[in-house]
């Protein structure tokens, strides 16, 4: 299993706002991540164009697998080709029965959040199609694309690859699927926190996991506990 690895620090008033940025909010492109769900708004900015150093013939190039052998394995960055565009990509949970967390808001909108008796937030969502942002054949290229999107301050350097567990359910998962992570220590009133997400090339969907804790050593616990509580569910 991947670790969760801190990120640089990096300076700036928006990069120690990502978490609160996305509580609450729907990522849809062109929203304005922030704005009014139920009223989007025109980018401040145009989203960057995204690149990859991939091309759709290396996709087909990974060999034929059975189903079970896809779902049973560590779904790497580089094998998202595996995933069919009819594919549904979901996260199932056990937060909502563990001991320090409460449920705020469950499956609403395709979000649940939870608080901790820690002071800590987290949110757990599925995102709808992200089309303009998608890299052909390239799930690493289309997640720091949309990472970019979210702040453009966020560099690809600045991204950990993390794992979270692979399964049915947290308690059946043996296998680890890679997202990308930016991680933002605790600065003055601001949190730490820490995002996570993968936009899947092949769904045109993302998932993203984002905590948000008053201390470092805080979010280091909050995320241990919840990588063993949180699973991304293999298509069926």
């Amino acid at each position: 299993m991947l670790a969760w690895r801190d990120g640089p620090l990096l300076t700036g008033v928006a990069l120690v706002t990502l978490v609160p940025l996305l509580a609450g909010c729907r990522i849809e492109v062109p929203v304005t991540p922030g704005g009014n769900a139920d009223t989007p708004a025109a980018p401040t900015a145009p989203a960057p164009a995204p690149t990859s150093s991939k091309t759709a013939e290396d996709a087909s190039e990974l060999p034929p697998l059975p189903r079970a052998e896809i779902v049973g394995n560590d779904m790497t960055l580089d094998r998202g080709a595996y995933i069919d565009e009819a594919d549904t990509v979901a996260f199932s949970e056990a937060i909502s029965r563990a001991p320090g967390w409460t449920p705020t808001r469950l499956l609403v909108n395709g979000e649940s959040v939870y608080v901790s008796d820690a002071g800590c937030t987290t949110s757990l969502r599925s995102t709808p199609a992200q089309g303009p942002l998608l890299v052909d054949g390239d799930d690493r290229a289309s997640t720091e694309a949309l990472f970019r999107y979210l702040d453009p301050s966020i560099l690809p350097e600045y991204l950990e690859t993390t794992g979270w567990l692979w399964g049915a359910s947290p308690g059946e998962s043996a296998a680890s699927i890679e997202f990308l992570t930016y991680t933002q220590q605790a600065a003055g009133d601001a949190p730490a926190s820490a995002v996570s997400l993968r936009l899947f090339h092949a769904t045109g969907t993302a998932l993203v996991f984002s905590v948000s804790c008053p201390s470092d050593e805080d979010l280091a616990a909050a995320v241990t506990d919840l990588r063993s509580r949180v699973s991304v569910v293999p298509p069926g």
